[in-house]
């Protein structure tokens, strides 16, 4: 069964007051609130900590690790951006490099080996800041070829709605393919986890898009439908004293085949510095 990994990424939140004025009184806004800085995602029945973030003095991420250090990222900065994200494990050295667009939203991240040579490219499309389709191409004998595209679309308080992948045939890699993820009963909590949709094959790289936010809240509802094993999962979450996810706990339903109807539980916590 085709399994949803997540992920997170550090939320930095800004909410100001606008200033009332009159002829002798100024009322100044509320400072900033401060930054979201999640330590470790724990999933039931996954390498542990699933992820595990660090962060400098400013409270950008530093460090990441995936799968109780199967992958461990040094993320590299230029001018306040990421420019690359390099893995330090001693069996792989890839390199994830930032390509971005005049409007300064990340356009490509390229998967470049211990001998320089790229082997992925993964491009993005944007609606102004609102990230609406992926597209991952691998090289091949016949040069790069598509294997993967997410297409995105969204409520209007700008949480997804849903996300649909597609893989094309691939003669000797993979079977033409369609999934449909459909989220449904937002809250008005704080989301930590929703860039970690991108993040869905154990093995693909840990790509960061700190500027992007997919999800604003968090799900009730999941449906998964399109080829093979579709189910539903419904979420109850609980909460710190700043709206910030403790755990979440979903209750999966299969909705197809020979065990529909059969029920799983699954687990996330999450942890803060």
């Amino acid at each position: 069964m085709r399994t949803h990994r997540l992920a997170v990424c550090a939320l930095a939140l800004a909410a100001a007051l606008p200033s009332c004025r009159s002829e002798d009184a100024t009322t100044a806004p509320t400072p900033p609130a401060p930054a979201v800085l999640l330590k470790d995602v724990v999933l039931s029945n996954l390498p542990s900590p699933y992820y595990h973030f660090e962060y400098d003095g400013t409270g950008r991420i530093s460090s990441a690790s995936f799968a109780s250090g199967l992958t461990v990222y040094d993320v590299q900065y230029d001018g306040g951006r990421i420019s690359e994200m390099r893995n330090t494990t001693v069996a792989n050295h890839d390199r994830l490099q930032y390509v971005y667009d005049n409007a300064g939203r990340v356009a490509e991240v390229r998967y470049v080996d211990a001998t320089g040579a790229t082997y992925t490219r993964v491009h993005f499309t944007y609606a102004g800041q609102t990230l609406m389709g992926l597209e991952r191409e691998r090289r091949s004998t016949a040069g790069f070829v598509v294997d993967k595209a997410l297409s995105l679309s969204y409520y209007a308080d700008g949480n997804v709605r849903e996300i649909i992948e597609h893989r094309p045939a691939i003669a000797g890699l993979q079977d033409e393919a369609t999934f449909v993820d459909r989220y449904e009963l937002y809250d008005d909590k704080i989301n930590v986890d929703g860039f970690g949709l991108l993040h869905n094959e154990f093995f693909d790289h840990l790509v960061l898009l700190p500027a992007v936010r997919i999800q604003k809240g968090n799900p009730g509802r999941l449906t998964h439908t399109g080829s093979g094993i579709n189910y539903a999962v419904d979420y109850v979450y609980t909460y710190g004293d700043r709206n910030l996810p403790l755990t979440k706990t979903g209750q999966l339903t299969l909705l197809n085949g020979p065990d529909a109807g059969r029920v799983f539980q699954t687990s996330s916590t999450f942890t803060y510095y």
